[in-house]
């Protein structure tokens, strides 16, 4: 009762803060308070009161002067604004979004520079670009096959599938060793990450796994933050043909290079710098435009370090990478009226590589989450451009350390806002 009374009490906040006259004066501070309470609170497990109405905090939002607030209030609020614009913007239930739509969470949501015209045009030329890649590297390991069936060769190559979580493990300790070793970033809290079996979950499940940071979980008895990766486990009783399928979906190939994404320095090291972020707002809130771009930037990251022990393990890397430009792709395509489902699949398979089964999965769930999944490569790339950007500002003081740290500190906000922060610090 008591967290229902506070979310409907957030509610008439809202309304009062929009209407307050005189008698009731407000700072911009506590406007802004005020907002990000009703963001990020939570209703009750099974009650009804519905999430306060993000039209009217956008506009409370708005009418704040940006000048009576200070720089980090400045950002939390632009960084509310997103967060509402992406609750205001959806499809009707089962249609696709609208190119309209599309566009202004584009701009408005994820702060990026493209229109959903221009983001399609992007995708494809990235995407083609990979593929360029791609066949280079396929020449210099065996100039008589293709990539994908260099691709195919390596996925034969996988762990025993009684020990696949085991296998996992070791990976995940050496990409652990592999950041510390390379003073990639800090690790300043006690913590570790394991390797644990997934239990199937109501709804469409992800064909390889998931990872559960050390948000999700209490501290351990000696305060050490816990995060998981939960793998798929193999089933026995399939049939020859599924397990056939797992196994050529975990490969040691696979495994190298999806565990700097989920773990170190990935998903697990920045969610436990999100938790001890002092700004409230950024702290409990995140886009997937940075989380998943700082997942699929430590791929990119650890072959530049040298994590990936040779060249075929390089061209998985990069198959993985074309996988995630065309979820750009598919994802504008499906919600603006430029592909069909069945394009999308047909993209996955026949393009990047993957099975029917897993290309199916992959494309549902980008339907069941309009703009989620562009935000691996977009977000990748955006942290690429502004690692560059900030090299040359710093010159020869540049570490990559140094910049890991700060982004993490920062915050999972739009790249833009991200990029106006690191920048700011160096004026």
């Amino acid at each position: 009762m008591k967290m229902r009374f506070a979310v409907v009490a957030l509610c008439a906040l809202t309304v009062t803060l929009v209407a307050a006259g005189p008698s009731a004066p407000q700072s911009s501070s506590q406007q802004l308070d005020a907002v990000v309470d009703a963001i990020v609170a939570r209703p009750a497990r099974g009650a009804s009161t519905p999430r306060p109405d993000p039209v009217v905090l956008l506009a409370t939002l708005r009418a704040i002067d940006p000048k009576t607030l200070s720089f980090d209030e400045q950002i939390d609020r632009r960084f509310a604004e997103t967060i509402l614009v992406g609750r205001a913007v959806s499809a009707p239930a089962g249609q696709p979004m609208g190119e309209a739509a599309y566009t202004r969470m584009l701009k408005e949501q994820d702060l990026l520079a493209y229109d959903a015209a221009g983001l399609w045009d992007y995708a494809w030329k990235e995407f083609n670009a990979t593929v360029t890649e791609l066949e280079t590297l396929a020449r210099s390991i065996d100039s008589r096959k293709t990539w994908l069936e260099i691709a195919n060769t390596v996925k034969q190559d996988h762990p025993d599938a009684s020990k696949m979580i085991e296998a996992h493990q070791e990976i995940v300790d050496k990409a652990r060793a592999h950041l510390v070793s390379h003073d990639l970033m800090t690790l300043p809290w006690k913590e570790t990450c394991t390797v644990v079996r997934r239990v199937p979950t109501a709804g469409n499940n992800p064909y390889y796994g998931s990872f559960s940071g050390a948000s999700s979980r209490p501290l351990a008895e000696d305060g050490t933050l816990r995060g998981e990766w939960q793998i798929n486990p193999f089933d026995p009783s399939w049939d020859a043909q599924t397990r056939s399928d797992y196994l050529v979906e975990h490969d040691w190939g696979v495994i190298l290079v999806t565990a700097p994404h989920e773990t170190y320095g990935g998903h697990h090291v920045q969610i436990m710098y999100q938790m001890k972020n002092p700004r409230r707002l950024r702290q409990s809130q995140s886009t997937s435009m940075f989380s998943e771009g700082w997942g699929l930037y430590n791929e990119q990251l650890f072959k530049e370090t040298g994590f990936f022990p040779d060249p075929k393990i390089q061209l998985r890397q990069l198959q993985l990478r074309l996988w995630r430009n065309a979820r750009v792709i598919y994802d504008v395509g499906m919600q603006t009226g430029r592909m069909t489902r069945a394009d999308a699949i047909t993209l996955m398979t026949d393009r990047v590589g993957f099975l029917r089964w897993a290309a199916e999965s992959e494309v549902d769930s980008a339907l069941a989450r309009p703009g989620y999944f562009i935000g691996y490569f977009m977000g990748m790339s955006e942290i690429l451009k502004m690692r560059d950007e900030y090299r040359r500002a710093r010159g020869s003081a540049f570490t990559l350390k140094e910049f890991h740290d700060r982004l993490l500190r920062i915050g999972s906000m739009p790249p833009a806002l991200v990029r106006e922060v690191l920048l700011h610090d160096l004026s």
